[in-house]
């Protein structure tokens, strides 16, 4: 019987075959999950072309504005049909009630404005452009996530591409003189001046939801021109205004019975609390308003002078030619 501390040779190359068929089994079973796992990524990026497929069919592609009315036609890329109110924001897959019974509407709703325009490139490029605005949510339908939410999220940045996102989407069907329309009624109600400047006047109108209608080109042109218009009624407003305030301080003059021997000082220390008495602001405009006031009280006590002087005449004349 041999022993040695040493293992033998013919065990060595039982182990390093037993080695290289492990080895083997592991490649085989590294390729064959290579393989499941590409076949799993390749049906996942499947799934989600179809869905954006899907998705892209339900687009608006085209938009159309009812006459006489806040109201859009709006078409989907499956040819669906759906109505937004560009003054409610809302959005009905069944026709209002009134736009029920217009006939317009009604053939407005049958055709496809791009039919005749090459009925399979023209829905194309009408969607691309909407797409550009990021209008991709039929009415009323629920809005799928696309990115969680972390928890270290701003909320204030949230909200702002939330509304950008929002107005995104009307800027897509609503036609670009509702818009403007819109965002120049906004500068009215917001009290924007016509005699300032854009930046000045910024912090008024940029947290209203209609500050997002238009883009940043569109809201320049509208506020230069709301600026020039805008401008030309102050202008007539602080006339009529003026004009009034004169007009009640003449009557609060005539109201004060005066004499040619009233003087300024006079008639301020005894109206100078009345409305009608400060609705001048400056001293010196009160002032002339009385010294040309002042002048008719004079110009009519001569005349009444002249005229007692003309009947004392008369009665002296008639009264010597009785006596003799």
């Amino acid at each position: 019987m041999e022993s040695t501390w040493e293992k033998p040779k013919e065990l060595l190359e039982k182990d390093k075959s037993t080695e290289k068929e492990k080895e083997k089994e592991e490649a085989e079973k590294m390729e064959v999950d290579e393989k499941d796992i590409k076949k799993e990524e390749h049906k996942e990026v499947e799934e989600v072309h179809k869905e954006e497929k899907d998705m892209d069919k339900s687009k608006p592609i085209q938009s159309k504005a009812v006459p006489g009315t806040p109201w859009c036609v709006v078409w989907t890329g499956d040819e669906r049909v759906f109505f937004f109110n560009a003054s409610t924001r809302a959005s009905l897959w069944e026709k209002p009630d009134d736009l029920k019974g217009r006939a317009d509407v009604d053939k407005m709703v049958q055709e496809k404005p791009w039919k005749g325009k090459g009925e399979e490139t023209e829905p194309m490029v009408m969607k691309k452009k909407l797409d550009d605005f990021g209008f991709d949510d039929e009415p009323k339908a629920k809005k799928k996530k696309e990115e969680k939410m972390s928890e270290s999220a701003d909320p204030e940045k949230e909200a702002a591409i939330e509304a950008e996102v929002k107005a995104a989407r009307e800027r897509a069907i609503v036609p670009l003189d509702i818009r403007m329309k819109q965002f120049k009624d906004m500068l009215y109600e917001r009290g924007v001046s016509a005699f300032s400047t854009w930046d000045k006047e910024l912090h008024k109108i940029v947290f209203d939801p209609r500050y997002l209608l238009l883009n940043p080109k569109e809201r320049k042109q509208v506020f230069d021109r709301y600026v020039k218009q805008r401008a030309e009624e102050e202008r007539k407003e602080k006339h009529s205004k003026l004009k009034e305030k004169k007009e009640e301080f003449r009557s609060l003059l005539e109201d004060a019975k005066l004499t040619s021997r009233t003087t300024f000082s006079e008639f301020a220390g005894k109206h100078g609390k009345e409305s009608r008495y400060k609705a001048i602001d400056k001293m010196r405009e009160r002032e002339g308003l009385f010294n040309e006031f002042m002048l008719q009280v004079r110009k009519k006590e001569k005349e009444e002078g002249r005229s007692r002087q003309d009947k004392v005449c008369l009665l002296f004349a008639s009264g010597m030619g009785n006596g003799s």
